[in-house]
């Protein structure tokens, strides 16, 4: 089930990039749905793996660009065509984690990347920090506006799945055990779950979990929030991989605790 791309660079350090939905993925929708493309085709989409210049210019830790591919289209890392999945790729990480010998785990990802990245964070014990950019954290609701007419590739017709989907991260399985990742979150005051997310840190803080938010004061929505923003979230990611707070402060501001505004560019 695990599968995707693994940079190794010698590094007990590894990043794990959960990979967001592409403009050409998200377009071939009805066609899938439509059993009007071929799975070569839409395995090829898969292959295009986003965040592969960080990589290559902060090359002295190691990478796993995770694929978010098990069917027929994408699942945000834990569903698959009514089912859910991520019991089983945990355990594949975790394994994966052990195999390498890493000691220090960053999952990191946006859109539904950051989704993962996330929900991984929250389950796997072997990951140490997360970094979710612009999450979606009720996956029902969104793909609901994104292709409700094709959502049975993600439900399979079932409207209690498709609940449990959308409260997945509310629900109190999900946090038996505290999470020992350090969270952090990316989002953007026009971004479609803005306050979703929000609701959300608040439930974190219920559960005496804390988490840091990094928030976009800008009129950019989901898609631009990430990538006309760049330099800074390399600069949050490299100081996650270094320890450090040193880049972050130059593009960001501390106006509570745990809680940070972009400077004005």
């Amino acid at each position: 089930m695990l599968h995707g791309k693994h940079f190794k660079n010698g590094s007990d350090t590894l990043v794990i990039v959960f990979q967001n939905a592409a403009k050409p993925l998200n377009d071939a929708i009805p066609a899938i749905y439509n059993h009007e493309i071929k799975e070569t085709q839409v395995s090829a989409m898969h292959n295009r793996y986003t965040w592969i210049k960080f990589a290559e210019r902060v090359n002295y830790v190691d990478y796993f660009f995770i694929q978010d591919y098990f069917s027929s289209v994408y699942g945000w890392y834990f569903i698959d065509a009514g089912k859910l999945i991520y019991e089983e790729l945990n355990e594949e990480l975790s394994q994966f984690i052990q195999t390498n010998r890493y000691k220090k785990v960053i999952a990191f990802g946006s859109s539904k990347g950051g989704t993962g990245a996330l929900l991984y964070g929250l389950i796997n014990p072997f990951i140490t920090d997360v970094f979710s950019l612009v999450p979606q954290i009720r996956v029902a609701d969104y793909i609901n506006t994104l292709c409700p007419n094709e959502k049975s590739l993600f439900f399979a017709d079932n409207a209690h799945f498709e609940q449990q989907v959308n409260n997945l991260f509310f629900s109190p399985q999900m946090y038996t055990q505290k999470p020992s990742s350090r969270i952090s979150f990316y989002t953007g005051l026009y971004d479609i779950q803005f306050t979703d997310l929000l609701e959300y840190r608040t439930f974190l803080r219920e559960q005496d979990i804390q988490s840091k938010i990094f928030v976009n004061r800008g009129n950019e929505r989901h898609t631009r929030l990430v990538n006309q923003y760049t330099p800074f979230i390399f600069s949050v990611l490299e100081d996650l991989i270094r320890e450090e707070k040193r880049q972050m402060m130059q593009h960001a501001v501390e106006i509570g605790i745990d809680s940070y505004i972009l400077k004005a560019e």
